[in-house]
């Protein structure tokens, strides 16, 4: 898995589990290494061998797979595409992705706001209920900036308000429902 990770750019396919798999693996090692009775042994140097090389793997497969995570989620912090953004991710990977994602949008915005200097009002004087709607997500969707210049970032079942012309393209694209309040 890890030389195929890095002949290629993009994440590689794993199952959902395979930080799992990977860990009852060395887990397995470590009780076959446990129950050797001569710790000076050759079976019990090639299992200490055994063991200290697949951890150094994985762990260098995670570090290339982290790499490609924060790449993806530095190009898709200034993106409104979908860009399949968790396409290959585990579980766990997904979790980066999305706190890389956020950690990248609070830090932009910050640096915009020393940037700009200035505070600009969201409405105006117009009316708000024209301006803004009540969304719910069918789907997550990667961060974007909206007209408003926040940054947004969506997960499925979400109801947020959105600026109207994001919550009519999101609807448009069948990824949100509106909300009706009466």
């Amino acid at each position: 898995m890890l030389r195929d990770e890095r002949k290629s750019a993009e994440l590689q396919h794993l199952d959902l589990n395979f930080y799992q798999q990977v860990g009852s693996y060395l887990a397995s090692l470590g009780q076959e290494l446990s129950k050797v009775e001569d710790p000076f042994s050759i079976e019990a140097q090639i299992l200490q061998d055994t063991l200290k090389s697949e951890t150094n793997r994985i762990n260098k497969h995670i570090d290339q797979r982290v790499k490609k995570i924060i790449r993806r989620a530095l190009r898709n912090a200034r993106s409104a595409s979908r860009d399949d953004a968790f396409q290959g991710m585990t579980g766990e990977e997904v979790e980066i992705y999305r706190q890389i994602l956020s950690a990248i949008a609070s830090g932009r915005e910050a640096i915009l706001a020393h940037v700009s200097h200035t505070e600009r009002p969201l409405t105006g004087k117009k009316d708000i209920s024209r301006e803004y709607e009540i969304v719910r997500l069918l789907d997550s969707v990667p961060m974007f900036v909206g007209v408003d210049g926040k940054n947004y970032l969506l997960a499925k079942d979400d109801v947020v308000v959105l600026p109207a012309v994001h919550a009519r393209n999101l609807r448009n694209k069948n990824l949100a429902s509106i909300v009706k309040i009466k």
